[in-house]
């Protein structure tokens, strides 16, 4: 998961060169007076570096950083009115792929987490339940264990009518390279069988990182106490 940021307007150049020769040229103009340093030196530019691909020697990449994108397209119109872009036409394989990109800032381990914990108090059971494991073991309060199955056969039952659920708190929250555990606290209204029930239990999981996504392996519930009771002090 991931959360996009535009501290400014980036821009990805992709140019594969013909051969070596002109790869010779291209960076011979990049280090030249009209070249790179032009770039650096136009209205609106940050920054830029420039790459070569590890998988293909014949690729060069340009990342640049403009205050705007009329900036960025003000030095396009420049690049074109002073012959660069005929020249690097003479020197590609194909034409240069010069695109927009977003930064983007990767989620922390704990963020997910607790965007899964958030998932799990979800008054919908499939949207927290998309992240339990095949095998995972739920112990309710009796002790008694249930696996995924028995969770979605006991959440579908027409004597459950689940009203709301959301999270009260997240109490703990320990991450250990691949696994983890949260401890939370849950506040839900059900109706079992005619009889309705208002409570406040806290809730245990231990997580595993499969595939690069985090799931719920176990997960244990307290018995409720009624939402006018002092909460549980961790």
């Amino acid at each position: 998961m991931f959360i996009m940021t535009e501290s400014c307007y980036r821009i990805c150049a992709v140019f594969t060169l013909k051969d070596r020769e002109c790869k010779k040229r291209f960076i011979d103009f990049a280090n030249g007076e009209n070249g790179l340093s032009v770039t650096r030196a136009a209205k609106g530019c940050q920054s830029l570096k420039m790459f070569e691909s590890r998988e293909d020697d014949m690729k060069l990449i340009i990342w640049q950083c403009w205050d705007s994108k009329e900036d960025q397209e003000a030095y396009i119109k420049h690049r074109h009115e002073d012959g660069t872009f005929e020249m690097i036409g003479e020197i590609v394989a194909q034409p240069p792929d010069i695109s927009p990109i977003m930064e983007m800032v990767m989620k922390t381990d704990e963020e997910k987490i607790r965007d899964i914990v958030e998932d799990m108090c979800n008054v919908d059971y499939k949207v927290g339940m998309k992240h339990m494991h095949d095998d995972c073991v739920f112990i309710r309060p009796s002790g008694n264990p249930l696996d995924k199955k028995g969770w979605e056969a006991m959440m579908t039952n027409d004597d459950v009518k689940v009203e709301s659920s959301k999270l009260v708190s997240v109490n703990k929250l320990t991450v250990n390279g691949n696994s983890a555990v949260v401890c939370y606290t849950q506040h839900g209204k059900f109706n079992y069988k005619g009889n309705s029930n208002d409570d406040v239990a806290v809730f245990t999981s231990v997580m595993q990182k499969v595939g690069g996504e985090w799931k719920v392996i176990h997960g244990q519930r307290s018995t409720g106490r009624k939402p006018d009771e002092p909460l549980p002090k961790f």
